[in-house]
């Protein structure tokens, strides 16, 4: 079983949330006991591409670090937005 490290992301997902989901990620990926980063956007209605380049820039640190990332809950406006950015691609959307 995957030991999981979940972030709740607020409800607007932009530049402003930058310094709290930079300290709590590398925390997390410090963390020898967490394999799996989890992103809770169930709150999220909003994000930018400010968040859009936080998430790929933690799929590029999680991929040194050997751990892996998700996005979970992820519904309306925010999950069209994940959709056309294609993050898909690089990291599971639940």
């Amino acid at each position: 079983m995957a030991n999981i490290s979940t972030i709740r992301i607020p409800e607007r997902f932009d530049f402003s949330f930058h310094r709290k989901f930079t300290e709590t990620t590398e925390i997390a990926l410090k963390d020898d006991d967490v394999s799996l980063i989890s992103l809770d956007f169930s709150r999220v209605s909003y994000l930018d591409s400010a968040a859009l380049g936080m998430i790929v820039y933690l799929h590029k640190k999680s991929v040194s670090a050997g751990k892996m990332i998700n996005i979970v809950s992820a519904g309306g406006t925010a999950a069209e937005i994940l959709g056309v950015a294609n993050i898909n691609k690089l990291i599971e959307v639940k």
